[in-house]
């Protein structure tokens, strides 16, 4: 069953005045779980938690989905809403995060709302930032690009029926960054699947964000001899001042001067009203100035990837953004930023059909020859298919949303996908019966938010 499009006040108001027990069948021991037989579906703990003074009593089952899926389900013992949520995970996954902090890639917060919840690895073990699991494993690759999605759901629906003995009224999928990217994949991939999915801050074009952009952050910040030009110790003192420059060029691009840049790609930086080392007064403090090497660098972040010939091959950074740097691109001592671990392993291990030498790197990425290169595995791995027909006939519901300054998973690549998506069906009016996107200035990825601004969105109170 599903609904048709409503405005949000009234999707909160429906939401809040649904009564959870409306829905809910007796559940089961919980212990009972892991004495029956699931197809597809191994069982290692339950475990029943009543102490947690955030969540509501729970039944946590942890297994293996077939092949190499880890999960862990939370099945509220009392109150469940009738409804089932699966949570994306960001990054190259990797990790059961059932207790990630937040809104990002986490179901605690659908626990709380009374859902039935579940969050996987993706098909395999890692960091977030790790894709070496990657190297001669095609069926890994699969899994992590979408097939866990519906492998997923059909483990969940078995346990849903066990436990309750009834199948959800509503079935959602939700995540952000990679899982924003899982998100757009099963409206494209799945689309009889789920009644709604959220997709917030999504890599939809993994391959060039990843191994296009990836490679130009790092390739743009990194000295012939290997050295980093800015780093976290290095530039976070005046990280202030650039950010006050660029907001003072930038704030007006909208036509509204309100201590916000909400059209970033309406300001181009003028970089020499940056103040210069060579200009700095005898005695003034080296972090008040900025030397050519580093003004370099911030130009070419700026500009984005482009080839020999000057072709733009990808967006540059959003004005707005430096603060954000500090969490993935600078460098902190001995240790490499995660936004340069995630852009310098997504060519070596996922990028080309061909294996690429033993130490490649971010540093080997060939702007001539190596976009053409990521096409092949982008058939797999990226969410841009802009034909929802399926979706929008199973009465399907997307909300996609994007910090305007995000510098991780460039906000252009929602904004383009949104436009192509109006493009193929049927324009602005059509596409908003059963899909909307939301830009946010001020936020950077996923949850980052500027201070002025609410501490998180709740996608799941509408």
């Amino acid at each position: 069953m599903k609904t048709s499009y409503l405005p949000v006040s009234a999707l909160l108001i429906i939401h809040l005045l649904a009564s959870p027990a409306l829905f809910a069948s007796t559940p089961q021991n919980c212990t009972q779980l892991s004495q029956q037989t699931f197809d597809g579906i191994r069982i290692v703990t339950t475990e029943t938690v009543t102490d947690r003074a955030d969540l509501p009593a729970f039944c946590a089952v942890r297994g293996t989905i077939e092949p190499t899926i880890g999960f862990e389900m939370r099945l509220p013992l009392e109150g469940w809403n009738g409804k089932l949520f699966q949570s994306g995970c960001g990054g190259y996954c990797g990790s059961v995060m059932a207790d990630k902090p937040g809104w990002s890639n986490s179901i605690n917060g659908a626990l709380q709302k009374g859902y039935a919840a579940i969050t996987t690895d993706a098909g395999h073990e890692g960091g977030l930032g790790e894709a070496a699991w990657a190297l001669n494993n095609p069926q890994a690759v699969a899994l992590y690009a979408h097939e866990s999605i519906p492998l997923t759901d059909d483990a969940a629906q078995q346990l849903l029926m066990a436990f309750y003995g009834s199948e959800p009224q509503r079935n959602y999928f939700g995540g952000c960054s990679n899982g924003g990217r899982m998100a757009a994949m099963a409206a494209q991939r799945y689309p009889e699947r789920f009644d709604g999915i959220f997709a917030g801050g999504s890599v939809l074009n993994l391959s060039q964000n990843g191994g296009i952009y990836g490679s130009w952050v790092v390739q743009s910040n990194t000295t012939s001899a290997g050295q980093r030009i800015i780093t976290a110790e290095n530039f976070a003192a005046r990280l202030p001042l650039l950010e006050a420059q660029v907001l003072a060029q930038c704030d007006g691009s909208d036509g509204e001067v309100d201590g916000r840049i909400s059209q970033p790609r309406a300001c181009s930086i003028d970089l020499e009203q940056l103040p210069k080392c060579a200009d700095a007064v005898a005695g003034e403090e080296r972090g008040a100035c900025f030397s050519d090497a580093e003004r370099g660098v911030l130009q070419r972040w700026y500009q984005g990837p482009r080839d020999a010939a000057g072709q733009q091959l990808y967006p540059g950074i959003p004005p707005g953004s430096e603060r954000f740097w500090l969490v993935w691109f600078l460098d902190p001592p001995g240790q490499i930023a995660p936004g340069n671990a995630l852009g310098g392993n997504y060519a070596r291990y996922l990028g080309f059909t061909e294996e690429v030498p033993a130490g490649y790197s971010a540093m080997d990425f060939d702007f001539e020859k190596d976009p053409e290169r990521l096409e092949a595995k982008g058939q797999l791995l990226n969410a841009t298919n802009p034909d929802l027909t399926a979706f929008r006939d199973a009465d399907g519901k997307l909300l996609m949303w994007h910090g305007w300054q995000d510098p991780l998973v460039l906000p252009d690549q929602s904004v383009a996908y949104y436009q192509n998506l109006e493009a193929t069906m049927g324009g602005e009016k059509a596409v908003q019966d059963f899909a909307r996107l939301f830009m946010i200035p001020g936020q950077g990825h996923c949850w980052e938010l500027s201070s002025d601004l609410p501490e998180h969105i709740d996608p799941l109170s509408v």
